[in-house]
């Protein structure tokens, strides 16, 4: 669904920010994922997959964290180049 989201917000003018909204939720996705993985794993045994999970899941945390770190530097960003007559908002 971010996905589809992403790719009809391309179109748009604020497209920079939707994709950062879009990456946002889809890494907070990726983390409920690999938090359902890691308790199926521990559960049926398996603890080299629940491992392998563990170590995704903290560079997942930290790429959502980053983003929502970001997303305010990102959205001025938009912003004022939105209000700058003869600049591109988008890139």
């Amino acid at each position: 669904m971010a996905f589809g989201q992403a790719v009809g917000g391309m179109t748009m003018s604020d497209e920079v920010v939707k994709g950062a909204m879009s990456g946002y939720v889809f890494e907070n996705l990726e983390i409920a994922s690999y938090t359902v993985l890691i308790e199926a794993a521990t559960a049926s045994g398996d603890e080299l997959t629940a491992e392998a999970c563990r170590a995704i899941l903290k560079e997942e945390v930290a790429m959502a964290d980053w983003l929502r770190e970001h997303l305010p530097e990102i959205t001025r960003a938009f912003l004022s180049r939105s209000a700058t007559p003869g600049e591109e908002a988008k890139r």
